[in-house]
This record gives C-alpha cells, structure tokens and sequence, in this order.
C-alpha cells in the first residue's frame, strides 16, 4: 500500500522519499511488541521525510536551507534532502513597505543598491498566497511538551533530538526516538492515574496470558476503558479523530499487550506504538481529494490547529482547539480571533514566547561560551543565559507588551551570582538570592535587549570584545540582511596582537584598510563598534586595553538606522523606534512559526501584510495573532490530488 503524504512523497514503494522502519529499527525493548510494531506501517518512523510532493506524485528534493542571490543545488527526486548551497548572497535591510531597501553584494564586489534578500514581491497581493508545506518532525522541546500535556510525564525525554525539524532520520536518531518512546510509555503506563479518562482495572484482574480468563464484567471494564484510551488519547496524539483503520490498528496493539500480560502492558504497549507513529512524531498535511496543483487551499482544520498550537504553545491542541477545528470556527476570522485570543491568555503561551526568543537570541549557544575574565564561572553563564531569556519574555506578562520596550530600557533580571560578579547591589529582597529579580544598571548606555549584558557576552571572544559577531547580529537578526562569508581562497590579515594601548577598535583597522576585506567591513564593523562600550563579558567600559573606547560610528545600510553617531548608544537607541527594525522583527516571527525561512516568492504577501500590522503599534502579542491569521500560515499551495 502507498500512502501520500503532503511534503514527503510516498511512504512506501519504489522510489519513495520516505522509507519505513521496521525490525530492530522499531523499538529497542521486549521482543513480543517489536513484532506487533513491525506489522503495522503506521507504528514505523519514518527516515529522509523531507522535501515536497510535487503534482506527478514523486519526491521532490528540497534544503534543510535556502540561500538567496545564488543558485541552490537540492536532492534529487525522490530522496532526503541536505542543505542547499548558494554561489552568491546579498547584503539588504527591509524597507518600512515590506520590499525593503538596502545594499547587496556580490562576494568580492563593491556594494550597490538593492532589495531584501528573500521573497521577490509579486506582482499583485490581491489574492491569496501561499508556499507549499513541507513534512516536519516536532522540536525536542515539541516533543516533551506534549509528551507532558497529553500522559503528564515531564523530564526531557527529546533531550537528544535536536530541533532540527526537516533533518533526516539515520539509525541513531530512530533509535533515540524509539528509545524515548519506549520510556515514556513505560513510566506513562505505571501512573495511568494522573492522564487517564478512566480508572484502570485492578491488577491481575484483566485477561491476560497468565491467567486466561477474566469475569464478563472485568473484560467490559477493560474493553470501554481501553477505547477511551484509544479514543481520546489516541486521537490527540495524532492531532485528528481516528480513522476506522487507525482505530483498529491501535486496538490490536493494545490487546496483544494485555494479552501477553495485564491492563498496563496493553496501555505501554500502545503508547510505545503511538508515540513513534509518524501522525504524532510529524505535523503532516495530506492532500484533499479532488484538490488542483497549484491551487492555493486553507490547511485542513485539524492541520491548521496542530500548527497553530505548535506554533503558540509549543505542544499539541487542547480539547477546545480539537472542538473548534471539529466546527470548523477557525476559518471564520472572527471566531478564529476568539481562539486566538484565549491561546495567548493562556499560561501555555508562555511556552511558544520562550521557544522564539531561545531561536532568535541563540540561547544553545551558551553551552559553549568561556571567557578568561577572572570569576566568569559555569554558573554565570547558566544564569546569564536564564536573564537574557527572562528579560525578553517577562515584557509578556503585561496586557500589550511592546517591541520598543524590548529595545529600550536599563532594567534586566539578575540573580545574586549575576549581581556579584557585575558589582550590582542586592536586591535586599528577603530568599532572592537563586531566584531573579529586576535589577537597574544605569548611567551605561543600555538599551534593552541588544545591550544586555548575555548578549554582549555571547557575541564576544574569550580575551576581548568582537565587533564583527556583534555587527553581524546587528545585520542579521534586527535587520534580516542576507550577509555572505568570505570568499573561498581569500586570505584574511592577521590582527595585531592583544596589547596595551591599543584598542579592539584599532586592532580592526587592518580589516578596513585591506581593499579585499573593507567592502564587507565597512558594512557591518560600524553596527558592532557602537557596541564597544561592552567588553567580553558585557560589563560596562570606557577603557579596553589602555585606551579610550570610541564608540563613534556612520552607518550606511541604506535603512532608516543611517546617520552618523558621536556615540554608539545614540544609534542603538534609534532601534526602539526603526521601522526596518520592526519589519525585520515581524518577519523573525513568521519564519519562526513556518519553520523556514520566507524565501518563497509566495510568502512575500504575507511578510508585507505582517509587518504594516505591526509597524504603528508595535504589540508584540497582536504580531503573534497577526502571524497566525495570516496567508503563509493558513494556506497551502496544492501540489497534487489525492489517490
């Protein structure tokens, strides 16, 4: 049998692009389930499940990436896709209309003016517009939230996945995903209790190959709470109502486990076998029937409420998302408004707040961060990288949080270990001392989250200050330019070396003096040298290495952030109120909620419509309802009928 499946080809059959698993790829515990798995295509992960279906029914390749201003080189059809790879990159910040304005480069040319790297504006947006959808795996952090919603079981199960969503699956990363199913399942099934719609029969009263028989009023108890299980559980696992086969096949798993041993066995078993079904390890789109390529279609309703709840919430629809998708509200607008308003008041939003800000700030990446500064420990990183995140996400605990308090203000949240190596005073709160409060670093010319101490750290060097991570931060995150790496085969001039007298800033002139290196430099050093006021470790200077930090900078990015500035903080300050930096920020978050970046040609309605949305007022919980309301989110291009 074939199975089509939006994004991904076929699931079986010659040519597929998605290969089932079975026998010791299944599951790594007892030998009775593996076989029971192994019957069943549906219980299989799923490997190389990326890409697209194109309208003939074969595998489209597709990039875990896609690089603008040159040519991309996929996979061929049918297989799993790498990375694509680009042969030439721009250099552009989006204008206050959305096309954007700025400079693009080609690698060893001078800058010229140019448009945003990303989705060409198409030629009219009085229609709607989508991209096709491509299969992806839930996060890890996905994966673990609705492992906690729907069976209670906290912990870090998908601690090894990665968020890697459109990665290939090799054998390790079955395994691992096997692995985890397993000891969910396991610990699921011992507190059956805590999730369960029904109370489970007592211990060693269910039919079961120890025993063989049971009493007719023991064997209906297992059977109706069994299809409660199936029923609600089952369902919500998968994110749509059971098909009559789905329904089935989870039975038949449920009941070999009883029957090799008790009640809790079948409940093991069959979540063993759900938690590795690709309806719950993947948000999958399936193609309705009598559907046109190329047509551009709403997501089915159960689709459109498992993407908007991993989106907000970062786990699985609750029983009212699963009852509004089933009255089909959320394609009315104004009923959809009404959801989504009730998805942000709800503490779970926190989740999908925390998961953006992790992505866009580069939060992982502080497990790498060491610094020689005396006293910079383990524990001020963990606690710098929890205050970063807290100073963006706890702006959300307001009614109508706004974008120019994140990039204003002298106020980050700091524990005693934070306070004590920046030379803060206590808060003189009573038991504060591991827990975090608002602390007030003034007179240093902080600006919100860009100067935020973590950030300033983790866009540093051990020994020194790095304006150039800092400057590309500048570019690419507040202003979504698309800026390339060095050439191939040029050689790079080697800095003076770290000494008195001579600052970071100086030590960078070798870059602006070489006419190989100064084309780019000049672009993005002066954004990072505003910065300099911050050393390795974000303190506040006006020192580095003996001389006199000069924050005086000209910026030409060809956006509403030019000018020139005596003082760095000046031009950090004009962020809070920069249209491209709103533009940019708005486009940051629906990349975030599609999973990719906004390279399609189709999405470039959308990223105009959201981010004239949010320019005037600059809500950042109404950008969030923006996103989900708008075409790139809710549609789909139609890329084939169903069989």
């Amino acid at each position: 049998m074939t199975t089509r499946i939006v994004g991904q080809g076929s699931v079986s059959g010659a040519g597929a692009s998605c290969e089932a698993l079975q026998g010791p790829h299944v599951l790594a515990i007892s030998g009775g389930i593996r076989g029971f798995l192994g019957t069943f295509g549906i219980w299989a992960l799923l490997t190389g499940c990326v890409g697209h279906v194109g309208s003939n029914g074969q595998g489209l390749g597709g990039g875990a990436s896609q690089t603008n201003g040159g040519t991309g080189t996929g996979s061929p059809p049918g297989s799993a896709a790498g990375a694509n790879t680009g042969t030439g990159a721009g250099v552009g910040a989006p204008g206050a209309s959305g096309t954007g304005a700025g400079t693009t480069t080609t690698m060893g040319s001078a800058p010229t003016s140019g448009t945003t790297p990303g989705a060409a504006p198409p030629t009219t947006c009085t229609g709607p517009q989508a991209a096709a959808v491509r299969l992806r795996l839930l996060s890890g952090t996905q994966y673990d939230n609705s492992v906690l919603d729907l069976l209670q079981v906290g912990g870090d199960p998908a601690k090894d996945f990665g968020d890697q969503v459109f990665q290939q699956l090799d054998d390790t990363r079955v395994e691992q995903r096997a692995n985890a199913a397993a000891a969910v399942a396991h610990q699921a099934a011992a507190t059956l209790s805590t999730w369960s719609p029904c109370s489970s029969p007592a211990p060693g009263a269910t039919p079961g190959a120890a025993t063989g028989t049971a009493t007719g009023a023991v064997t209906a108890a297992v059977t109706a709470c069994e299809q409660q299980i199936i029923d609600q559980v089952g369902a919500s696992a998968f994110r749509h109502p059971l098909a009559a086969d789905e329904r089935a096949s989870m039975k038949t798993l449920f009941d070999a486990g009883i029957t090799e041993k008790d009640f809790a066995t079948g409940v093991e078993w069959f979540l063993t076998g759900v938690l590795q079904s690709p309806d719950f390890m993947y948000e999958i789109v399936k193609p309705a029937v009598g559907e046109v390529a190329g047509e551009v279609r709403p997501l089915a309703p159960y689709e459109y409420a498992s993407r908007l709840s991993y989106f907000m919430w970062d786990s699985l629809p609750d029983a009212k998302l699963f009852a509004a998708a089933a009255a089909d509200e959320l394609g009315d607008p104004t009923k959809r408004q009404v959801h989504l308003q009730r998805m942000i008041k709800d503490p779970r939003f926190m989740r999908g707040v925390e998961r953006f800000y992790s992505s866009w700030l580069n939060v992982g990446a502080f497990s790498e961060v060491a610094r020689d500064a005396a006293g910079f420990t383990g524990d001020v990183v963990t606690a710098l990288s929890t205050s970063l995140l807290m100073s963006a996400t706890q702006l959300y605990a307001a009614d109508a949080p706004n974008f120019s308090s994140l990039f204003s203000g002298e106020t980050y949240y700091l524990n005693d270990v934070l306070r004590t190596f920046y030379g803060v005073p206590s808060s003189g709160v009573a038991g504060s001392g591991t827990g975090f409060q608002p602390a007030t670093l003034g007179g240093q010319g902080r600006h919100g989250i860009v100067t935020h101490p973590a950030l300033m750290a983790l866009l540093a060097r051990p020994a020194e200050s790095f304006p150039i991570a800092r400057g590309l931060f500048v570019l690419r995150s507040l202003l979504c330019m698309d800026v390339p790496p060095p050439p191939a085969g040029l050689t790079i001039p080697q800095l003076p070396a770290i000494q008195d007298g001579l600052s970071t800033r100086h030590r960078l002139e070798a870059h602006v003096t070489d006419p190989a290196c100064s084309i780019c430099h000049k672009v993005f050093d002066p954004p990072g040298l505003a910065l300099e006021s911050f050393d390795e470790v974000g303190r506040y200077r006006t020192i580095d290495h003996g001389a006199p930090v000069d924050t005086a900078v000209t910026i030409a990015l060809n956006s509403d952030l030019d000018g020139s500035f005596s003082q760095g903080d000046a031009f950090v300050a004009k962020m809070t109120s920069s249209v491209s930096v709103r533009s940019c920020f708005s486009r940051q978050v629906l990349e975030f909620a599609l999973s990719r970046q906004s390279m399609d040609p189709a999405d470039a309605c959308s990223l105009d419509a959201v981010a004239r949305s949010f320019a005037p007022s600059g809500d950042l919980k109404q950008l969030v309802a923006s996103v989900a309301s708008s075409d790139a989110f809710r549609l789909r291009l139609a890329e084939g009928v169903a069989p």
